[in-house]
């Protein structure tokens, strides 16, 4: 017990020393606060120029229209200076000719064959002005003739936009919300993958570094194989965590200040997330589990190799399992029971995901979280044995990659 928190004080406190450590733990968190506030200043520009395009586009643009629906009130088009072309050719080739930037051609069944659309290249822009012209030219007067003949401004209000829409669902003869139950046990889920890529490095250094220091034959003379994989181990999962921690506190920061601006869908609040304890159970039960796993895995694949560059090349091999199960969303949410998601749900290296990803959006059974977690917590036990046969073999070849089938010869 000594030696091993001699190695995982050791272990925790080698890293922490380290620059590259802190400089990953904080490059992450400040740039999603970049890339977010790109995104929203970029969205908001974006927006912006384009609802004025569209307000403007009838003062600074010449504009013919030619109306076969007969819909459109010609009197509209006169305030707004709009011209009607004799013919959709003779639109075309007004437009080619430049003579106007923009002509809309409307067929007597608008509905099915659409607006057609002819005009001046104004570049690439997120919502082209003269749709929405042409789209309001058309939908102006219809609005105002069923406003006229029902006499009814609801009428009108149904036609210029769609009506918000509040659902209440139901369970077992009571109120719930899908949307809010799945936020609690998501987290797992999300944090469970997180924890993956940060510490996916660690993992695969844990064991190389000795080795490429020339340290590996003097640890296993002091400290025994299984002390030190343990030891470095658990070491991965604290520095995991002081990572997710250095992520995490500037968001709750972000959401006590901004909790007024700070709004879920689904009608969810912040201040009350529902909180299931069998899905949050199975969700930590996953999250434990599935990280011992791939770390095992990881730590015993970096141990056959002679340095961590080359461990590094079968690093996205090894990953890929904790994502592929990602691409069976469609399959989980509308046939948990397909087949790919019980192999998924049940085949080791994809398992934790797969559970995690089923369990959050209420789709695994009691008896298929207790078969899963049996599988995965199996699993993550002989990994951990793997990787303490295979630090001990491979610990000294510093020069070549051993077989798997050497450790086990």
């Amino acid at each position: 017990m000594n030696k091993l928190s001699d190695v995982l004080r050791f272990e925790i406190f080698r890293s922490l020393k380290k620059k590259s450590f802190w400089f990953t733990a904080l490059s992450i968190p400040i740039l999603i606060v970049i890339i977010i506030s790109i995104s929203i200043v970029s969205s908001n520009h974006a927006n912006k120029n384009s609802q004025q395009q569209a307000q403007s586009i009838t003062k600074t643009s010449k504009i013919a229209i030619l109306d076969d629906t007969g819909l459109i009130n010609t009197k509209l088009l006169a305030k707004l200076n709009i011209m009607i072309e004799p013919s959709q050719q003779a639109g075309i080739n007004a437009v080619e000719t430049k003579k106007i930037d923009a002509f809309f051609f409307y067929p007597k069944n608008v509905t099915k064959t659409g607006i057609d659309v002819y005009s001046q290249d104004k570049g690439i822009t997120l919502s082209s002005p003269y749709s929405t012209e042409a789209i309001a030219l058309l939908k102006s007067d219809v609005i105002a003739k069923a406003g006229a003949a029902t006499r009814s401004t609801q009428v009108v209000q149904l036609l210029e936009a769609d009506p918000a829409i509040n659902t209440t669902t139901y369970q077992n003869g009571k109120e719930v919300n899908s949307d809010a139950n799945l936020i609690a046990p998501g987290l797992f889920m999300l944090g469970f993958l997180a924890l993956i890529i940060l510490t996916s490095y660690l993992m695969i250094t844990s064991t190389t570094e000795e080795k490429e220091n020339r340290v590996a034959e003097i640890l296993l003379t002091s400290v025994k194989s299984r002390s030190l994989i343990i030891g470095k181990i658990l070491s991965i999962f604290a520095l995991g965590t002081i990572q997710v921690i250095v992520i995490i506190v500037p968001v709750v920061i972000a959401v006590i200040v901004f909790k007024s601006r700070i709004s879920l869908p689904g009608g969810v609040s912040l201040s009350h997330i529902p909180i299931n304890a069998a899905a949050v159970t199975f969700g930590a039960l996953f999250l434990v589990g599935g990280l011992v796993l791939f770390t095992g895995a990881l730590v015993g694949l970096s141990a056959l190799f002679p340095s961590a560059q080359e461990a590094g090349r079968y690093l996205g091999i090894a990953m890929i399992w904790a994502y592929v199960p990602l691409y069976t969303l469609g399959y989980v949410v509308s046939s948990p029971h397909a087949m790919i998601v019980s192999i998924f749900t049940y085949f080791p290296l994809t398992a934790p995901t797969t559970a995690l990803l089923r369990n959050a959006v209420g789709a695994l059974s009691i008896s298929e979280a207790l078969a899963s977690v049996a599988i995965v917590y199996v699993s993550a036990t002989l990994a951990i044995l793997f990787a303490i046969r295979a630090f001990r073999y491979g610990a000294m070849e510093y020069g070549r990659r051993i077989s798997i089938k050497e450790i086990f010869h």
